[in-house]
């Protein structure tokens, strides 16, 4: 069961180990990226920043419905780095109705929407696209602070 959609564009890091994991009793994450699975250097450094006992799965966005399937039991959370990424998910695993949005970097062009979210022009249209199919994204960067209160609309 999906228990948690994270945008973050760290992927795998304290917060999602120790905050996230544990709120959620996590027992399964999922990196989902087009890219980060043929970066061997990448899956080595994400693999050694698995917690303990979790089963770790880093794979293409097109294959998350597959692994899902096959691990129904499961407490699962779904990292992605960002809002396209996030976009494309949804095409594939059309149950997901909440992401919560932990970190964008900034880059050349992008606008901070809260603490650690900066949108460029194509990630604030992925945003508003994830809004307009009724998918609550939430900025939270920790499940002990409160969810801050954005609007990608203006």
């Amino acid at each position: 069961m999906i228990k948690l959609v994270r945008i973050d564009h760290r992927l795998l890091h304290g917060q999602v180990i120790f905050s996230w994991t544990k709120q959620y009793d996590i027992n399964h994450i999922i990196v989902a990226d087009n890219h980060v699975p043929d970066d061997r250097m990448s899956v080595m450094a994400l693999s050694i920043a698995k917690p303990n006992g979790v089963k770790l799965n880093i794979i293409k966005i097109n294959e998350v419905a597959n692994i899902l399937n096959e691990n129904l039991s499961d407490n699962i959370m779904i990292l992605i780095k960002g809002p396209e990424e996030a976009l494309e998910l949804t095409e594939y695993v059309p149950e997901i109705k909440e992401i919560n949005v932990g970190g964008v970097a900034r880059t050349e062009g992008s606008k901070s929407y809260g603490k650690a979210v900066n949108l460029n022009e194509q990630e604030l249209k992925a945003m508003r696209n994830l809004l307009d199919k009724d998918i609550n994204c939430f900025i939270q960067q920790v499940p002990t602070v409160a969810i801050e209160k954005v609007d990608f609309y203006n």
